[in-house]
């Protein structure tokens, strides 16, 4: 990899992560969410600035060239991310239809309270 290259996409990493990090501060991202985000960012900015790292990754991969171990890496995480924000997601969907269901019941057993109230009255 060139060394244009190298600083042009450390300068995209770079503008990434103050991007998270702003989207954290201000609460439009999940502190775990940008915490994962950031850690991936700093360590494939590492293996893309140190030519050993990238070198070692590329035979670890068993790939040809840095660029196909890098997108076999990337593939990767893209994976790993979907399957925790689902794993999140079906996790948010499950308490939010229990609460969903507490409330119907709560709603019910007031509103028969209140109908032998007013069955009551008229006795």
């Amino acid at each position: 990899m060139t060394v244009q290259g190298i600083i042009l996409l450390d300068i995209i990493g770079i503008a990434f992560i103050f991007w998270i990090i702003s989207l954290v501060r201000h609460t439009r991202l999940y502190v775990g969410y940008g915490v994962i985000f950031i850690t991936s960012i700093f360590a494939t900015m590492m293996i893309i600035s140190v030519p050993f790292l990238l070198h070692l990754i590329t035979r670890l991969m068993g790939a040809l060239f840095p660029a196909s171990a890098l997108t076999m890496l990337a593939l990767g995480f893209i994976i790993f991310l979907l399957i925790y924000i689902l794993t999140q997601t079906t996790i948010l969907s499950n308490r939010l239809s229990r609460l969903v269901q507490e409330i119907a019941i709560r709603d019910a057993e007031q509103q028969k309270k209140n109908l032998n109230k007013n069955t009551n009255a008229f006795e």
